[in-house]
């Protein structure tokens, strides 16, 4: 565990805050791995990094718990505990590549669209609504062409994120996508269907993020996402509960959560 201190915060959403910390990471982080975040006096929660430069590491959270908008709450010259990078990001390799982000999935796609300036890069971003997008601009200022959806339409196309990948598929993109794992699998489909390759980030419940637990796996092929992912290709999530079901903190299997699918 490294301590980290905050050096900046901002507002990205209603929802979404981003931390810049600073921290003696062991290697540096690659565009899809994650980190252990640790508040003291509280729990341990993984966070995908968004942004990496010059030794201050960025992760993008949303406050959907108490450790989650207790992070948010922290201002500069706080510290937290850091543990990572762990998993497997994102393979960058053959483009030109197609990033496609649902909500908050945003964040491990923007570190990959810094990653891949100077290629073309063609950026697909999703939210409920136009105040929720996240790293609209900054996909635009790193030289990748964007285009939006919104289920109210108060920005962009009235409607999916999938119905803009549906159009983009009829190119030969590399496709990276990250957000609901509803989204996901419909992204998969779509994408082998037209025999595109495929990489998806999967946004899971962890508890120690080394692969040990089993909280997170995949079955029946056992596939964790903190260790075999969580950049899993499209192809090997097939025959999997992926899109499926989920676990609980105890480990319990349920029914994927019904959600839209941005």
């Amino acid at each position: 565990m490294y301590p980290a201190r905050v050096e900046r915060k901002v507002r990205e959403t209603p929802t979404v805050t981003s931390l810049y910390l600073r921290s003696p990471l062991p290697r540096e982080p690659s565009p899809g791995q994650f980190v252990m975040v640790w508040l003291p006096g509280g729990e341990e929660v993984p966070m995908s990094v968004s942004g990496w430069k010059r030794g201050v590491l960025r992760i993008s959270v949303a406050g959907v718990g108490e450790t989650t908008r207790k992070l948010q709450g922290l201002e500069k010259g706080d510290y937290v505990g850091i543990k990572g990078p762990f998993g497997r990001g994102f393979q960058l390799g053959e483009g030109p590549h197609l990033l496609v982000g649902g909500g908050t999935g945003m964040a491990p796609l923007i570190f990959a669209c810094h990653r891949l300036r100077g290629e073309r890069v063609k950026v697909l971003v999703g939210a409920k609504t136009g105040s929720e997008l996240l790293f609209v601009r900054e996909a635009e200022r790193a030289g990748a062409e964007v285009e939006v959806a919104t289920e109210d339409g108060t920005e962009g196309r009235r409607g999916l994120v999938t119905d803009l990948l549906e159009e983009e598929l009829r190119e030969r993109w590399t496709v990276l996508g990250c957000g609901p794992e509803g989204m996901l699998a419909r992204v998969v489909r779509m994408a082998l269907a037209r025999g595109r390759r495929v990489q998806v980030s999967l946004e899971r419940y962890m508890k120690c993020g080394f692969g040990i637990c089993g909280s997170c796996v995949l079955d029946p092929k056992g596939l964790r996402v903190c260790t075999d992912g969580p950049v899993f290709e499209g192809r090997s999530l097939l025959g999997t509960d992926f899109g499926k079901l989920a676990r609980d903190a105890c480990g319990r299997k349920l029914p994927l959560a019904t959600e839209k699918i941005f």
